[in-house]
């Protein structure tokens, strides 16, 4: 085991050096999928007719004194999904100086709203106007008058959504008529808060034929049923027992939220439980077995199996019971996350949470959840984190391949956990290490990588009478004794008393960033696993992360540096004298190797489907030869030097695919170059092998001596963009947290005094991270994978 006694360091950009003005080159000239121009009058004389469909709608609704306004659903063509594309369709439909657009429907799919009839011949006339709008035209495919999207056909508990105008007092009228129709047709509804931004209405007790006479409320966006949810609770027996473990007098520790079925105070877990609680439910209704199952795990974890993999030595728990005993009351998905928001804004100091529970349908390819945005929305504005399990399925009985992650699980801002093997029986499937059987799958809508990372929550497989059979972890039941049970529900606690432990050693003030990307950093997929790297970053997240002593400390031949700040629309940061130790060279090359975490707050739009986050980071790190002048009396430059000769290194091309693609190589465990998904994702993460370039890009970008750079430029969405643009509260900005470890793998140099002493020559302001002054009495020593 490595020496890890050097604390990890905070750095600061330096205001004006490394602050760079984003510059930009238009572009009239037509894209070459372009139509011809006799095809795109054709496109416009259609066009042109849905709209008169649309001029008849709302001449209808006029005589019946509606004034809501149609939907238009226009599809863009596929290569014109591009923000650039995106502004040539706006000025065909952002007319009357108003931001029309309202949302997306799918990926390629804009929703436009259409206020009244002169609107409706203002865009008409554009349409005819093929010259002076080609690029628009040229853009899209199809137009449409909208449908809502009706998903049930059964009736009974449904969910409806509305479009948001973002116009408070058409979203005013829309409820106040929606309300009305709901009230002529004698059906029961209530208004469910998810997000700031989303409409939802309750339905209940909906026939078919009421169904029918609601499904063309003229802002009606969508129905689904209602979901419900679900967690399992098959407990089996340990011949296993552990002293009760008490919190030491005068010791401060952690304190975690347990949304959950409430914890029993049994003599293990009674110390450990705070005095106050929530719950909406009577005894009678409760059965706390699974909640007590994950507080044991968060409290006892590392006691329970006799390994050290978190380092932490105990969290004190407040106990919100969020939903009631499954076996005699269902929850719907409104209720439970109105028990999540009132056990929250119940105890606004505490900053971290555990929901082990969800719900069982897939996640959507192209929109997320709505309870995937409420989560997102109630982290945000609490300032707080909330550790989510994967979910689970039996596929592996069928046998078929696991199911995507749920609803749910589909939330940008929580850490989002999987499970990998710990044990392995005759029967069970999945070797040690390897991913749990039962455990969810990414991606998640816009490819979004899901879970983030992953622990042990147990293994499964078939008995030979074909019934499920299982190798459980450790924790308790009701009454105390020690039982075992499988689920991501059980990996989750792990991540969760991580996530507790890191902010409590961490003598800073609590920062939801800094903690998510810590974590994130630190995982590895464990050595044994030799999936390629897709099935690894699809089933895995981004790895097992390490134990809190690991994180927290560097060994001498390494160094981990962080770097917060707020980036804002305009603006870039380049740092062209990175610290890198200028003497990892051999041969005349680089050496080393280095891990780069990124994680945003993003921009987020509930109406906007595939598009929801609605802000990126891109992040560019590399050598280049030297600095040079620019003309800044020149169109478009804007910044007096930069690097010449740049080569980013965290281009996939650059390296070996032959090296790559072993899953024997020995930096196969860590590596991740994030080629996966698309821009727009608020987690990224980068590990790389110098030594893995090709040759020829290796004598290129690693001959000594080179100079270093560190590139981070902010991106917003076209919706966000135009959306600023019209009110001037509005500040496209992110806040982000981006980690660097610089490793010698050699063990030829002391990298953490090297790059330390570049810090202060180069007049970066530095410190190490601030951490509690307390004893040590960690449980064990590291994490076995490291």
């Amino acid at each position: 085991m490595e020496n890890k006694n050097l604390p990890i360091k905070l750095f600061k950009k330096r205001d004006e050096v490394d602050d760079r003005r984003t510059e930009g080159m238009s572009n009239d000239e037509l894209p070459k999928w372009a139509p011809s121009r006799e095809q795109l009058l054709e496109r416009s004389t259609q066009f042109i007719s849905v709209m008169d469909t649309a001029k008849s709608l709302l001449q209808e609704r006029r005589q019946r004194q509606n004034h809501l306004p149609a939907i238009m659903k226009v599809t863009l063509n596929e290569k014109a999904i591009a923000k650039s594309h995106r502004s040539h369709v706006g000025k065909i439909f952002n007319v009357s100086h108003k931001f029309n657009f309202v949302g997306m429907s799918d990926e390629c799919d804009l929703l436009v709203k259409v206020d009244n009839i002169q609107d409706v011949d203002t865009i008409s006339r554009n349409l005819r106007l093929v010259d002076d709008n080609a690029h628009g035209l040229a853009s899209i495919d199809k137009i449409n008058l909208y449908r809502p999207y009706v998903e049930t056909q059964q009736g009974g508990t449904l969910k409806a959504r509305l479009f948001n105008y973002n116009d408070y007092n058409l979203n005013r009228i829309v409820e106040q008529l929606f309300r009305e129709s709901l009230e002529l047709r004698d059906i029961d509804f209530k208004k469910v808060r998810y997000a700031d931004d989303l409409t939802i209405y309750k339905l209940e007790n909906v026939t078919i034929d009421q169904l029918h006479e609601i499904e063309n409320f003229e802002a009606l966006y969508s129905i689904t049923p209602m979901p419900k949810l679900t967690v399992g609770m098959d407990f089996v027996d340990a011949d296993k027992t552990l002293e009760v473990k008490l919190p030491i007098k005068g010791v401060e520790y952690p304190v975690v939220g347990i949304l959950d079925s409430g914890i029993q105070d049994n003599e293990h877990l009674k110390p450990w439980l705070l005095p106050d609680s929530f719950s909406p439910y009577p005894e009678d209704l409760m059965d706390k077995s699974h909640g007590t199952f994950v507080a044991g795990i968060v409290v006892y974890g590392d006691e329970l199996e006799n390994k050290p993999w978190t380092g932490i030595d105990g969290c004190m728990l407040y106990s919100a019971t969020v939903f009631p005993d499954l076996r005699k009351e269902s929850i719907d998905e409104d209720q439970l996350i109105e028990n999540i928001r009132e056990a929250i804004n119940s105890r606004p100091d505490i900053k971290i949470w555990n929901l082990s529970g969800g719900l069982k349908v897939e996640c959507d390819l192209h929109d997320f959840s709505d309870f995937g945005k409420f989560l997102d929305n109630i982290q945000q504005k609490n300032d707080i984190i909330i550790c989510k399990s994967a979910g689970n399925c039996q596929n592996f009985i069928i046998p078929a391949t696991p199911q995507r992650i749920p609803k749910s699980a589909d939330t940008l801002r929580s850490l989002v956990v999987g499970s990998i093997a710990h044990a392995k029986s005759a029967t069970d499937i999945a070797e040690i290490d390897w991913p749990s059987p039962f455990s969810r799958t990414g991606f998640g809508p816009n490819h979004l990588i899901k879970p983030d990372v992953t622990h042990y929550g147990g293994n499964a497989g078939k008995s030979p009478s074909g019934h499920l059979s299982t190798s459980g972890v450790y924790s308790f039941a009701t009454d105390g004794k020690i039982v075992s049970n499988v689920g991501t529900s059980f990996s989750t606690p792990r991540i969760t008393a991580l996530t507790a432990g890191l902010d409590h050693k961490i003598a800073e003030n609590f920062n939801t960033l800094l903690l998510k990307a810590l974590i994130v950093h630190s995982a590895k997929y464990p050595s044994a696993v030799s999936l390629n790297s897709l099935e690894k970053i699809k089933s895995m997240g981004y790895g097992l992360p390490d134990d809190v002593n690991n994180i927290l400390y560097n060994s001498p031949n390494e160094i981990t540096l962080i770097l917060q700040d707020t980036i804002t629309k305009g603006s870039y940061y380049e740092i062209l004298d990175f610290p890198y130790p200028t003497d990892m060279v051999e041969n005349g090359l680089f050496y080393g190797e280095v891990t780069i975490t990124l994680v945003a707050s993003p921009l987020l739009d509930s109406s906007s489907a595939t598009e929801y986050c609605q802000s990126n980071i891109d992040l560019s790190f590399g050598t280049y030869d030297k600095v040079k002048e620019r003309d800044i009396s020149m169109r478009h430059i804007l910044n007096e030097f930069g690097p010449d000769g740049a080569v980013n290194l965290l281009r996939e091309a650059l390296y070996s695919k032959r090296t790559m693609d072993n899953p024997m190589n020995r930096f196969s465990n860590e590596r991740v170059l994030r080629n996966y998904g698309k821009k727009f994702h608020p987690l990224k993460k980068y590990a790389i092998d110098l030594a893995e370039l090709t040759e020829s890009n290796a004598i290129k970008a690693l001959t000594a001596p080179k100079k270093w750079f560190f590139r981070l430029e902010g991106l917003f969405n076209a919706y966000a963009e135009a959306k600023a643009a019209d009110d001037d509260s509005i500040e496209l900005s992110q806040e982000f947290c981006a980690i660097v470890t610089i490793r010698d793998r050699r063990y030829n140099r002391e990298v953490y005094n090297a790059v330390s002493r570049q810090l202060d020559s180069n007049n970066f302001i530095s410190q190490n991270i601030k951490l509690r002054n307390e004893v040590n009495i960690r449980y064990g020593g590291g994490n076995s994978n490291a």
